[in-house]
């Protein structure tokens, strides 16, 4: 029974993690897909260095280890605990991270005024919910 649960649990973690990158992506993408322009597809993905300060601010090895921990169930917030990291900096580096994408989206016109302001007010609540591995549909 314990692992039917554990199982149950794992794979909730890893669809609660695919849901939120797709929600993020159809966030930050919405209006760049309508736009169709070209670059915009290079300007959704983390540079290295991005994804580096990322790992070394859980504290994870490679991201291999990030989605071993995310597989068994762990949300980014236990990862940062057990590597002694405060989830609260995983927090701040996302939120920092996504801002700046969505400032760039404005500032080369993919976003309107009011879908920036409306994305970058839903940040923070919905990297922290996703860095504790929260979801409105898993309370």
């Amino acid at each position: 029974m314990k692992s039917t649960k554990k199982n149950h649990r794992s794979r909730k973690a890893m669809i609660s993690t695919l849901l939120l990158g797709l929600a993020i992506s159809s966030m930050l993408l919405g209006e760049e897909a309508n736009a169709q322009t070209p670059s915009s597809a290079s300007g959704s993905s983390l540079t290295s260095e991005q994804q580096d300060a990322f790992l070394s601010t859980l504290g994870a090895s490679s991201d291999e280890n990030v989605y071993e921990d995310l597989y068994e169930g762990r949300s980014l917030a236990e990862t940062a605990r057990r590597h002694n990291k405060n989830p609260q900096a995983v927090i701040d580096l996302q939120v920092a991270q996504m801002t700046e994408m969505l400032n760039e989206r404005l500032n080369k016109g993919l976003l309107s005024p009011d879908t920036y302001r409306a994305q970058k007010a839903e940040l923070t609540d919905l990297i922290t919910k996703s860095v504790y591995g929260q979801t409105s549909y898993s309370q």
